[in-house]
């Protein structure tokens, strides 16, 4: 039998392969099967179903220790590149899902599209019948001299009809443009969006704890990799109504703030058994300000780590399923850990945690933020991977950013 590192790794992988057999014996076919590596690498995580990656997901909450990166290299080093693959297959799915909608939208100004064409073309078949017409009653106007007033009226009327008529046909002609143009524009985003939606997952994942400098940086290169002329984050994954909303809740409107709170965001929307702790390094305040008015009403309480009663308003902020926020924090305090790790323990129906000497119901509905204005905290290995670091520290060139913002508003 492998370790349970390898075991449990190998499990994600042939789940999500839409293997349900996860034996050892299993393993080893899979593993020796001609063309597994290209296998993986051709993997279209559109297949995933969804009970799949949930439980996939479910494999990663109880076993996160076996993906995480150092673990898994240190069991084999080709177990690394696959406990990432695994992750990072579930989160492209959730993206997926997220995308769903444009891709109904397309098919719905497809379908509007070809019903216009069809209207076009009986439009100009009407056309062409009137001015056959036209033809028909001009001759007959010159060899029935007789019959002129009553001709004259109806040429006059067939007249009217073809002004009506083209007035129509042009009008549709501009509407046909411009759905043309949309359809276009929403093809060439479709063509595209993995891509963005890979890009806007790594930053996500990987440069939230970076300065604004490195992010920069970092996101070009990526965006140069991934054949694109350009990629914005803001743009991809948020409004610009949503971004007045923010603005208008405290947050500032420079491009660090409105990335931080996307992550920040980001993490609120996901499974509340498969949500990192935000830790927000935030030397100015603004920004944990800002997420105080964003969740006045998620039953929000504030606390600081040095407060008398911390514990009893954490214990009572568990077992009702408020959102807390944890201020002045220069570290991560071992009370936080079990609740960090999500360490459940299932008593009939319901989860309990320990905190302190007690044993506290756990409310799912229970939300935890961690905020320091200490620009450089301590954050021990162990709890790098259970919280997410999202840091508002301002440079010299995002300072500047943010005054020019608020002159041109």
């Amino acid at each position: 039998m492998p370790p349970d590192v390898i075991r449990d790794i190998l499990e994600g992988v042939l789940r999500l392969m839409g293997i349900f057999d996860t034996s050892w014996v299993s393993m080893k076919s899979f593993l020796a099967k001609r063309g597994v590596r290209d296998d993986i690498a051709t993997f279209d995580a559109r297949n995933i179903p969804k009970e799949i990656r949930e439980s996939v997901e479910e494999l990663l909450f109880k076993n996160k220790g076996s993906f995480d990166p150092k673990n898994a290299k240190r069991a084999s080093t080709a177990a690394a590149p696959l406990a990432a693959w695994v992750k990072a297959n579930v989160q492209y799915s959730h993206v997926l899902e997220r995308i769903q909608p444009l891709e109904t939208e397309q098919a719905g100004l497809e379908l509007n599209l070809r019903k216009t064409e069809d209207r076009k073309r009986k439009l100009e078949e009407l056309l062409n019948s009137v001015g056959q017409k036209v033809s028909d009653l001009k001759e007959k106007f010159q060899s029935r001299t007789s019959e002129a007033a009553k001709l004259e009226a109806e040429v006059s009327k067939a007249q009217e009809t073809i002004k009506a008529a083209e007035v129509l046909i042009n009008q549709l002609d501009r509407e046909h443009k411009r759905w043309n143009a949309q359809v276009a524009e929403i093809t060439e985003e479709l063509a595209t969006l993995p891509k963005r939606a890979q890009l806007a997952a790594a930053f996500i994942t990987y440069l939230s704890a970076a300065p604004e400098d490195l992010r920069k940086s970092c996101l070009e290169e990526w965006t140069k990799s991934a054949g694109l002329a350009e990629f914005n984050l803001r743009r991809f994954l948020c409004t610009e109504s949503e971004q007045l909303i923010w603005k208008s809740e405290g947050l500032p409107s420079d491009d660090l703030s409105i990335e931080n709170a996307l992550v920040i965001l980001q993490i609120v929307d996901l499974k509340s058994w498969s949500r990192v702790c935000p830790f927000l390094i935030d030397p100015s305040s603004q920004a944990t300000e800002w997420l105080k008015t964003h969740l006045k009403d998620s039953r929000l309480e504030v606390i600081n780590q040095q407060d008398n009663n911390f514990i009893t308003a954490l214990e009572l902020a568990v077992r009702f399923g408020k959102t807390l926020i944890i201020q002045e924090m220069d570290g991560v305090e071992p009370v936080l850990y079990p609740l960090l790790r999500r360490d459940l323990v299932a008593q009939g129906p319901r989860y309990v945690v320990q905190i302190g000497d007690k044993i506290i119901d756990y409310n799912e509905e229970f939300r935890l933020f961690l905020s320091t204005r200490n620009p450089n905290p301590f954050i021990p290995p162990d709890a790098a991977s259970i919280v997410t670091e999202i840091n508002f520290t301002t440079t010299r060139s995002g300072l500047r950013g943010q005054v020019y913002t608020d002159d041109h508003n």
